[in-house]
């Protein structure tokens, strides 16, 4: 049985995984912060594992709000994890999670090989992460997550926000834009695939189809049984992934059995 261990292990994507998974792997939390190397390297000596699925991070909003923090937080901690990694001689596989915020907006599909353009210090931490774990680590994974979605998401997420915002009656401002949104548990089973078939390289974890901003909220709204208020700008872009290196490997998507709200 393999061993994983985890950061952010409170978080969204890290709940479901555990959720999914905590029968078939021995799962540790990390439960420290994660940006204290000391405390780190007491809990890799006293617990042994074979995966370190690196979780934690702050998310956009927080990195606009104290971008020191953020710096130290998404990019320093992940250095020190990686540096004390290669002083090991039986090397994790480290499992990094990344962001589609990388990336640009495109009219075609986004590959991995896509040339990457954050646009704000949360992507291009996420982005300068990536490259150190690259240049400097080799039994390493790294997810780049479009949209995810699933049920009892918390706030700060476009679903989320957006059931809130119709419920509230407050005024939603979106423009044309498209984007590819993922559920939860895809997001968990291309992470059990990638330690099953021990995998290492850099992949999409999207869902490969595009929708409208304002399409989501008519779904939503037709799920809440709530009439959104809808203010439509002009401007467009499309973000959404390309799945077919992952797919390449023999991954194939899962059909959810949970409700779905792109469901036709």
């Amino acid at each position: 049985m393999h061993i994983i261990a985890i950061n952010g292990y409170k978080s969204f994507i890290a709940k479901n995984f555990i959720k999914k998974y905590k029968k078939k792997y021995k799962i540790i939390h990390y439960k420290k912060d994660i940006n204290n190397l000391k405390e780190f390297k007491k809990f890799s000596i006293k617990n042994k594992f074979s995966h370190f699925i690196f979780f934690a991070g702050l998310n956009r909003q927080k990195c606009s709000v104290d971008k020191s923090k953020c710096l130290k937080t998404n990019f320093l901690s992940v250095k020190d994890t990686v540096n004390y990694f290669n002083t090991l001689s039986d090397k994790p596989h480290l499992i990094f999670i990344s962001t589609s915020h990388v990336y640009g907006s495109s009219k075609k599909n986004l590959k991995e090989v896509s040339n990457p353009k954050p646009k704000n210090l949360y992507a291009k931490l996420k982005l300068r992460s990536e490259n150190y774990i690259k240049k400097n680590y080799s039994k390493y994974c790294i997810l780049r997550l479009f949209n995810v979605y699933g049920k009892d998401q918390p706030q700060g997420f476009f679903i989320p926000d957006m059931i809130n915002k119709i419920k509230k009656k407050q005024r939603i401002i979106i423009d044309k834009s498209v984007r590819d949104f993922v559920h939860v548990d895809e997001v968990s089973s291309i992470i059990n695939f990638i330690i099953k078939k021990n995998m290492f390289s850099v992949f999409n974890a999207g869902s490969g189809i595009g929708h409208s901003l304002r399409y989501v909220i008519n779904k939503i709204s037709k799920k809440i049984k709530a009439k959104p208020i809808i203010s439509l700008n002009k401007t467009s872009s499309k973000i959404v992934a390309d799945m077919s290196l992952l797919k390449s490997f023999g991954y194939k998507s899962k059909k959810l059995n949970n409700a779905n709200i792109f469901k036709k």
